[in-house]
């Protein structure tokens, strides 16, 4: 399913295609690199909030632990 996203900062449309049709974590602007937690449920974005490098950097470790648990369960 593709899924496009405005950009609130720079109002440029990004889009990505999603396996699943649901979708919550961090999102970078490909043009501004401006950072938001997003929001996507059955397809439609539902939340964009601004988001801190910071909490950016957190949130996109977190995801990838999660990953790599999941993937060591099927192992």
């Amino acid at each position: 399913m593709q899924v496009t996203v405005k950009c609130p900062a720079c109002n440029t449309d990004s889009s990505f295609f999603l396996v699943k049709d649901s979708l919550q974590g961090p999102f970078r602007c490909w043009k501004c690199k401006a950072l938001f937690t997003i929001k996507i449920r059955n397809g439609e974005l539902e939340k964009c909030d601004p988001l801190a490098e910071e909490a950016f950097t957190k949130a996109k470790a977190d995801a990838a632990a999660k990953r790599k648990k999941a993937k060591e369960k099927t192992a």
